[in-house]
């Protein structure tokens, strides 16, 4: 996830990564980590100092969003006697489904020229299994026997994927207009061609017959259909994106979809409750900008760095951390002294967390509360039980348990949650510049 006004410069070395085999690359950083209920962790490495610009929040995306050689995405997959290690090379921005058996990622494919970047998904439960690609395009059944004849054609590029809990829905972006298959059949119609500079957001329904099976190769096994702009109730005209750190957000279901983008003036914040009946709803904007979003069904968590205004609210908003149930309208609000990051919710929506320099908060407007612990400027991550309003964890209890593991100055940031019966946190921690990768099992505080 991306920190919002600030970022740490991620440099420095660590020990060797445990490669597959080969010349063993040096891993500087782990970033942006995902994970599952049953304790599957997932993250994207670094490997080369030097291409720190490739993450760096800004608005205006690296040029070129493609991996390259210096990242990859590592998984580790609980088993006995030992975890299992899975790495890819020249791979981005992974995701895990709920459940911890799909693994969702993008990679670049250097034989082709100009060199690409496909979307694929790993089954992490068979470790014989092969990549499926999910970024395809240019099928046919000419035979009509219901079956694809051979195998489809890979994207022009598709990046920046998220898979929903149930591994079901991927929602990935592209530039190539022939992967619109709404039927399912191979036969379109393409997408009107994004502008240059600009995206589609597309939605692949792995089974979209419903029969309980994934990834049929068989007309209306699956589907890959474009996000529409509300603006046109033909359905017709794509939402066309610009590159701005966007991540995609599938809830658990993989109903329910957000995410933010930059239009070159404002920043404007989108949710979908249904990406099976897309409408996409613009829920605010701003000047400043709004963090990566996370939904959990119909509750949608962000970041504001600046004030903002809800669609339809008569007064801007200020800055905060704020959780909206899109069916009812409630909203929680948490306002810091501090500079804040974008947020994550639990699975099933009763837990936030996010990280923060901050020294103390207030709820809804209420009373200031401080942190009397608290390092000032030093990033920590908080966890608040939505049902109260109030924390319920933080890495401030580990840095008092253990300061030689979380010294007062080493910064937290970026966490990620799994389902709040399942209690488990991931978060980034920054020690003289390397970041690496920690998992706590709650309440217990167990690191690993």
């Amino acid at each position: 996830m991306r920190t919002m006004t600030k970022w740490v410069v991620l440099l420095g070395l660590s020990a060797l990564s445990l490669w597959a085999v080969g010349q063993q690359p040096t891993v500087t950083n782990e970033l942006y980590p995902w994970i599952a209920d049953n304790g599957v962790v997932t993250w994207q490495e670094l490997y080369d100092p030097r291409r720190t610009d490739l993450f760096q929040p800004s608005a205006a995306f690296p040029v070129n969003p493609l991996p390259v050689a210096s990242v990859g995405v590592r998984a580790i997959v609980p088993a006995n006697p030992a975890p299992r290690i899975v790495t890819i090379p020249n791979a981005a921005r992974p995701q895990v489904s709920a459940d911890g058996q799909w693994l969702v990622y993008y990679q670049a494919d250097t034989t082709t020229t100009p060199p690409t970047a496909q979307v694929y998904v790993l089954d992490l439960t068979n470790p014989n299994a092969t990549p499926k690609l999910i970024s395809y395009k240019g099928w046919s059944d000419t035979d009509k026997d219901g079956v694809r004849d051979g195998n489809p054609t890979p994207s022009m590029t598709a990046i920046l994927p998220a898979i929903s809990g149930s591994g079901r829905i991927v929602a990935f972006l592209s530039q190539d207009p022939a992967l619109n298959d709404p039927q399912g059949n191979g036969n379109g119609p393409a997408a009107p061609t994004p502008p240059p500079g600009r995206w589609l957001i597309y939605i692949h329904d792995r089974d979209a017959d419903g029969n309980g099976t994934l990834d049929e190769a068989k007309v209306g096994g699956t589907t890959t259909r474009f996000l529409p702009d509300p603006a046109d109730q033909t359905g017709n005209t794509p939402l066309f994106v610009t590159l701005t750190e966007v991540r995609l957000s599938l809830d658990q279901t993989g109903r329910s979809l957000a995410f933010s983008t930059w239009t070159g003036t404002q920043w404007r914040l989108w949710f979908v409750p249904d990406v099976q009946n897309p409408s996409p709803t613009l829920i605010a904007t701003s000047l400043s900008p709004l963090s990566i979003p996370c939904v959990a069904g119909s509750r949608l968590a962000f970041t504001a760095s600046g004030p903002f205004q809800f669609t339809g609210a008569n007064q801007p908003s200020p800055p905060g951390i704020y959780v909206v149930d899109t069916n009812t309208n409630q909203t929680v609000a948490i306002q810091t002294n501090g500079v804040n990051g974008a947020p994550a919710l639990s699975r099933d929506g009763t837990l936030l967390a996010f990280h923060s320099t901050m020294t103390g908060f207030r709820v809804n407007g209420g009373q200031w509360q401080p942190l009397p612990d608290k390092r000032n400027a030093v990033d920590d991550v908080f966890v608040f039980n939505l049902t109260t309003g109030q924390p319920a964890w933080s890495t401030l209890v580990l840095r008092q348990g253990d300061p030689i593991q979380f010294p007062p100055y080493a910064p937290c940031v970026n966490p990620a949650l799994s389902s709040s019966s399942a209690n488990l946190i991931a978060f980034q921690q920054i020690v003289n510049g390397q970041s690496r990768v920690r998992v706590v099992q709650l309440p217990s505080n167990v690191v690993r």
